[in-house]
């Protein structure tokens, strides 16, 4: 299927995407594909024109390309953001929060350590429950931050 070897190495050109997400991109758009020269070939096209038609229907390359890319690009943004924002946090808790903390009379007595616990457990949740496609990396980062800020809360 020369037809469509065609488009997908047209839609490629357009895609400006790292190697394995073009290759998801392209076996998706070639399933769709494949599955409209079936239906057309039930229907008594040829192979070639069910091919033409699938084609044609599915819409300019360069388009193609530019709405995958823009799918593909926000999931880009939330795995740099999944990987940078406990990090961030955890440098903000330890360098200004801490320090701020325990200059303050009776910390660590009383309940402010368990509060403070659980406000940094809410702020590294919170983006891990909106962050959907990269929330397992974004627990694990998540996880060693509470570790990094347990050791610095706990160290005078």
């Amino acid at each position: 299927m020369q037809i469509i070897e065609a488009y997908l190495g047209e839609v490629a050109s357009h895609l400006m995407t790292d190697i394995v997400t073009e290759t998801e991109i392209l076996r998706e758009i070639e399933g769709h594909l494949l599955e409209a020269v079936a239906d057309g070939e039930q229907v008594g096209l040829s192979p070639e024109e069910a091919a033409r038609q699938a084609v044609a229907r599915f819409g300019s390359p360069r388009e193609i390309a530019r709405q995958f890319r823009e799918v593909y690009n926000e999931s880009v943004s939330q795995a740099v953001l999944s990987a940078a924002l406990p990090v961030l946090l955890t440098m903000l808790l330890r360098s200004v929060v801490l320090p701020w903390l325990h200059s303050l009379r009776g910390w660590p007595a009383g309940p402010a350590p368990l509060f403070f616990l659980a406000l940094i457990v809410l702020a590294l949740l919170v983006p891990a429950l909106v962050i959907r496609r990269w929330r397992y990396g974004y627990a694990a980062w998540a996880f060693f931050s509470v570790m990094a800020i347990l050791q610095a809360g706990s160290t005078p």
